[in-house]
């Protein structure tokens, strides 16, 4: 591949991916700590859902009309998540994970009988990161940069319901450029890669990220591999990685 087309490739994939890493990183620490790992999956699948039955429905649809259709299925499942961990703690997660495997079946339903649909259900759940473009990640950017401004420069939104509204949002976002799998690992990964952690913990997750978003768009692009289960991998090794090092060196220091 001559090295112009792969820069025009793996630049657009790069920024998108390091803006996911950022901002996913510090969001899975605190979903992890709340123990509702499942609610990334439930949302991701519940937006990508109804932006695979907004695309079948409609001819050519607006990308307004996708967003809104996204962002507003999953700010409800978020006050809805948000009411169940308030009246129905014990049954939190259980609730959370048949509610991604209802809205994963409803995608299945929705294109059963549709030319076209087992390439929306490959595009929700795997992603087309290597297709995005350089307006992509201009429009995207200033999003990305408002949650991140809010999560590190607000602290209160961490809490109640204006969590779960933020992170509804920033999902919303991420599914349709990246797909449910490396959503789920770009939150969950780098939180458990840092879970021992006393300090830093968010900075280190961020590195864990961006190093995984690196190596896996690199790897997937030159050899012509699909970009969403090796980010997945990417990820996974990222945080194994990290939790050795760090092991390694919480016993150098209790030595």
């Amino acid at each position: 591949m001559p090295s112009a087309e792969l820069i025009e490739i793996l630049g657009p994939a790069l920024a998108i991916g390091l803006m996911v890493a950022v901002v996913h990183a510090p969001i899975g620490i605190e979903v992890l700590a709340r123990g509702i790992v499942f609610i990334d999956l439930a949302i991701a699948q519940i937006a990508g859902l109804y932006v695979i039955l907004v695309n079948l429905w409609w001819h050519e649809p607006s990308w307004l009309m996708i967003q809104a259709a996204a962002a507003l299925s999953a700010v409800i499942a978020a006050i809805v998540f948000r009411w169940v961990e308030q009246k129905l703690p014990r049954e939190q997660e259980a609730i959370i994970g048949s509610t991604f495997i209802l809205a994963a079946s409803a995608a299945l339903l929705a294109v059963a009988d549709h030319p076209r649909g087992g390439e929306e259900i490959q595009h929700i759940l795997a992603g087309q990161i290597l297709f995005v473009s350089w307006s992509d990640a201009v429009v995207f950017a200033p999003f990305y940069a408002i949650a991140a401004g809010l999560w590190f420069g607000c602290p209160r939104i961490r809490q109640g319901l204006p969590f779960f509204l933020l992170f509804a949002l920033v999902v919303t976002m991420s599914v349709q450029l990246v797909g449910v799998y490396v959503v789920f690992a770009s939150l969950i990964l780098p939180a458990l890669a840092v879970n021992g952690m006393d300090r830093r913990k968010a900075v280190v997750a961020i590195g864990v990220g961006m190093l995984a978003v690196l190596a896996g768009i690199t790897a997937s692009t030159l050899r012509d591999l699909p970009a969403g289960p090796v980010l997945v991998f990417a990820f996974a090794i990222a945080a194994i990685l990290c939790r050795l090092v760090s092991g390694i060196s919480v016993r150098n220091k209790t030595a």
